[in-house]
């Protein structure tokens, strides 16, 4: 299942249509259009995934739950979104810690 973050972040391509680039991640459909996803890892040993919508077309991603942060329409514009996450997150706090900024309660289905 997908979870978006209520606050997701996005790029400027993704941002003129944000529901519309949803639905279509969720579909699962990646001819339509390709999208880059950043979500928080599965592994407890990392922080994020960045992941091409291909990629949520194997099955093994139907019984995964997938908290997605960050829509992007390129993986140039992901890395860009996951360093502008991190640059605010580690400027306003030194001693900041990744994982502890999205809490679970944040994220929504659908």
């Amino acid at each position: 299942m997908i979870y978006w973050y209520r606050n997701l972040y996005m790029d400027d391509a993704v941002a003129k249509h944000p529901e519309r680039c949803k639905k279509r991640v969720e579909r699962r459909r990646p001819w339509k259009k390709n999208y880059v996803v950043l979500t928080l890892a599965v592994n407890e040993k990392n922080l994020f995934e960045i992941m091409e919508t291909r990629q949520l077309f194997f099955r093994r991603y139907n019984y995964l739950d997938l908290y997605v942060v960050g829509l992007a329409s390129s993986r140039e514009k992901a890395v860009e979104i996951l360093r502008k996450i991190l640059e605010q997150g580690y400027s306003s706090n030194p001693s900041f810690q990744p994982r502890e900024l999205f809490k679970k309660e944040d994220f929504v289905c659908g």
